[in-house]
This record gives C-alpha cells, structure tokens and sequence, in this order.
C-alpha cells in the first residue's frame, strides 16, 4: 500500500475585514475540506461579532442596551473574556463605551458595567452604551480554529495568519526549525524590522495609524507582543499603543512574565521588552535602541 504523505499546504482568503493565510502540515485530499472549514468558521465568527453589519449578534445586543437580551453560548464566552482583561489590564481595555464616546481605549469607569446572567444567558448593557470589543473577537476566532485544528482534525504544524494577529504550532522537535516570522517596518513597506523565530505561539502586531477606527494617541508607531496565547498578545499590542511605551511597559511587566514586545516609537526608536535570554535567540536581525529587560522594569 502506497504511504500517504503529508506536506505543507498554503490557503488564502478574504474576510470583509482582512486577509486570512494559513499554512497546514496535511494530506492533499484533506486541503478542500480544510479550507472550507476555516472560511465558514470566519464568517460565522463575523456574522456574529461584526458591529458593521446590522444583523449581527453583537449590532442587536448594542441595539437593545437598556434591555435584557438573550445570547448565544459564543457570545458569552467572549464577554466573559472581555471581562477578564478589563480586570487583568486595571481597566485600560475597556469593551463597554458610552455612545457618542470618541473611540479608542480608555480607563473603565467603576460605575460602567453591564449585568449577565449566565443561567438565562442573558445580558443587559447600561442605556446609551455599547460594546466595542477591540479585536478581541478576533485574536479568540483564531486561537479557538487552532486548538480545534490541533485537537479534532490532528494537524500536527500550522500558521493562522488574520490581519496582525499569528499563531503557530508544531516546531517544538529539535529537528524542526521554528517558524521565522517577519516583522513590518511601518517606516518602509519593503523591509522589515527583523524577525521572531517561534517553534510554537503568537504574536499580535498594531498601528494605531493603520486602524481607521483609532487616534492615535501617544508615542508608539507599531507594536508587536509575542507569548503564548493569542488573545493576550492582541490586547496587550492595542494597550500598548494607546499608553506610550513608559507607561504601557509598567503595566504590561506588572501583569505577565510571558509576553515579550518590539515597540517602535513615533521617533523611529526601536524598544525592546522582554527577556535578555531571546535577544538573538528569539528575536533576529534587530536594531535596537533601548532595552527593557522584564525583571527591570516597573
């Protein structure tokens, strides 16, 4: 019996909101069903959480605030994640926004919350608010794809590339080399900043200048985090950007001894954030002007 060989195969595709490429350790005969799975999953993940479109599940929850509103098993459990990092991150990340707000993230008001009852999952948001997830929604589509990925379906390596967000597995044998994944110069489109070298994880790259939705606000250009779950990477990137690097890496050192960050500052200064260990193990071909070295940092 000829021995079915497994070989890495790219797929591509568009969401409304950004481009999605994956790249599967798998058998040809799999590669449709792969595929098509991956885009259903996306589309559904947007027909449930995009607030642009108007018969969304998130667009009807912000629709009825002020009004008990019955959700799907989804929809709560990525408020409940929301939940989380509004306490992990002191407040900086903050889904729940007054309307007519400006937009961006800002520190929650004590007195801004809304009311869940898991048993009816239900939830009630104050009058004249509504819940802007900031990306949350999707650094959680792609980490929820990955481990079903690696779990039901058996696929031993894999990239999950969606906007800025990335998640890798598989290259932890020491006869694999790790996934070397570049980073964007915001400054020039035609090189990179350097490059991660990650056997497994994730990483989330944000400009608030490439985000339409967003001010920018402080004295970071770009930042990319690098750790092991793909939501705490993302949300940490965005916080980043909005404190400015003095008082975006007191917080993050505070509050992980996991993710590690590039931060490129509006005078084209390249910080480091991190281990002093990764520095050249990890982190490749960089220029860097300031080190902040994690147990130095407070």
């Amino acid at each position: 019996m000829e021995q079915i060989k497994q070989s890495l195969h790219p797929f591509h595709f568009q969401t409304r909101e950004f481009d999605v490429e994956l790249l599967l350790l798998c058998e040809e005969n799999d590669s449709a069903l792969i595929k098509k799975l991956a885009i259903d999953w996306f589309r559904s993940v947007e027909k449930r959480f995009n607030p642009y479109l108007v018969d969304s599940e998130i667009s009807l929850l912000n629709t009825l605030a002020g009004e008990n509103c019955r959700i799907s098993t989804t929809m709560l459990e990525v408020l409940f994640l929301a939940e989380a990092y509004q306490a992990i991150t002191d407040g900086n990340y903050m889904p729940l926004q007054q309307k007519g707000a400006p937009t961006g993230l800002k520190k929650a008001p004590a007195t801004l919350e809304w009311e869940v009852d898991p048993a009816m999952k239900s939830i009630k948001l104050p009058n004249h608010t509504n819940i802007d997830l900031r990306g949350i929604e999707q650094s959680w589509s792609i980490k929820r794809l990955a481990e079903y990925m690696q779990k039901n379906m058996s696929l031993d390596q894999g990239l999950i590339i969606a906007g800025g967000d990335i998640t890798v597995w598989g290259r932890n044998s020491q006869k694999l080399d790790p996934w070397v994944i570049g980073i964007q110069n915001p400054w020039n489109t035609n090189t990179k900043l350097g490059a991660i070298a990650m056997p497994e994880g994730s990483l989330s790259t944000y400009s608030p200048f490439e985000d339409k939705t967003s001010t920018p606000s402080s004295n970071i250009v770009q930042c990319t985090v690098a750790g092991q779950d793909m939501v705490e990477c993302q949300v940490w990137a965005r916080i980043l950007c909005t404190l400015g690097v003095e008082e975006g890496l007191a917080l993050l050192a505070k509050h992980t001894s996991v993710c590690e960050a590039i931060v490129l500052s509006t005078n084209q200064e390249l910080h480091y954030f991190g281990k002093e260990a990764s520095l050249n193990r990890r982190w490749l071909d960089m220029h860097i002007d300031h080190y902040h070295f994690q147990d130095m940092v407070s």
